[in-house]
């Protein structure tokens, strides 16, 4: 599989890494005999990035994750990325709040650090009321925080997740404090990657394109739209119960099952096997993403998403194609 620079934290990741989160399920739901089959089939595929979070199941996707990874004695082969989330009642100290969270996280990973701590809260101009969305001073001192976790050893690299208001995005990634960013990048809105392809959602204003002139590593995430990309409401077994949110302003979930249906007839156009390849395949083609995640529910999802990626990059017409679409 197809190996990447991390921007520049001197790590490589592939082309497709492995997420460890709430919409898929498989790290949370699944048995742990499919849990290690999994990781275990994504360690075989040449996939050394994996992705969890404290919020994942309150923490049941560390523990799981941490499990399998000790059970395969795989730590050496892999570079594993966590996230902390700061609400409201946290801002007074993010440093207390971030120091708690990285330790729990490491605690239920069997680990004294991890590659990457990543900010969990969408980036604005303004913190909004609960928290959840973080600009200004609050912004500032959450970053401050992750920052001293670095130095303190307990995570080799900080990231943040670019999603929020676009601007303050921009800006998050030009101030320095981060070095990788995840960036929402899919078939039905791709405008992280080409700005005005937005879908009639969230234009993203080719953030992609920004981070990596900055030198930042791109994990490029809902590359499958939260499970809309299958154009159907149904779920796997494991899944969350409903789809997963389109994360950015604009878009329903309805709507976008409905654009998926579209991006299915022009798949087969191009001759690919669904809209789910060419969400992928169009991710993995844009050169400032590093690695595209995705969330699985079985070791089918894991096979498919390892079929599709090897295939490479869509053609620069396939990629005008898509974009096109969502003009």
């Amino acid at each position: 599989m197809d190996q990447r620079p991390f921007g520049r934290t001197g790590i490589n990741v592939s082309a497709l890494g492995f997420g460890g989160g709430n919409v898929g399920g498989l790290m949370i739901r699944g048995t742990h005999e499919d849990q290690v089959a999994a990781v275990k089939r994504a360690l075989d595929a040449g996939i050394p990035y994996f992705d969890t979070a404290a919020s994942y199941g309150n923490g049941v996707s560390e523990t799981n994750l941490g499990a399998v990874l000790t059970e395969l004695n795989a730590w050496g082969q892999i570079a594993l990325g966590t996230k902390v989330g700061l609400r409201r009642e946290h801002l007074d100290d993010p440093a207390v709040a971030v120091k708690q969270s990285i330790t729990e996280s490491l605690q239920r990973l069997g680990r004294d650090h991890v590659d990457l701590l990543q900010l969990h809260n969408s980036i604005r101009a303004e913190t909004d009321g609960e928290g959840r969305g973080l600009g200004g001073d609050n912004l500032a001192a959450a970053a401050d925080a992750i920052q001293a976790v670095v130095k303190e050893g307990l995570a080799a690299h900080a990231g943040f997740t670019g999603l929020g208001e676009t601007e303050p995005l921009k800006a998050a990634v030009a101030s320095g404090r981060f070095e990788t960013m995840q960036g929402y990048f899919n078939a039905i809105n791709p405008s992280a990657g080409f700005a005005g392809a937005s879908g009639g959602a969230q234009d993203m204003g080719g953030v992609i394109d920004v981070a990596t002139d900055a030198g930042l590593g791109v994990i490029a995430i809902r590359v499958m739209a939260g499970g809309a990309m299958t154009a159907s409401q149904d779920r796997a077994p494991l899944a969350s119960p409903s789809l997963g949110g389109a994360l950015v302003p604009g878009n329903t979930m309805e709507f976008d099952v409905s654009s998926a249906a579209s991006r299915n007839a022009l798949a087969r156009e191009l001759g690919l096997e669904s809209a789910l390849e060419l969400s992928l395949r169009l991710a993995i083609s844009h050169p400032g993403v590093s690695t595209a995640l995705v969330g699985y529910s079985d070791v089918a999802q894991l096979e498919n998403a390892i079929r599709w990626t090897e295939r490479g990059p869509l053609s620069d017409d396939q990629v005008r194609r898509v974009v096109g679409a969502a003009s």
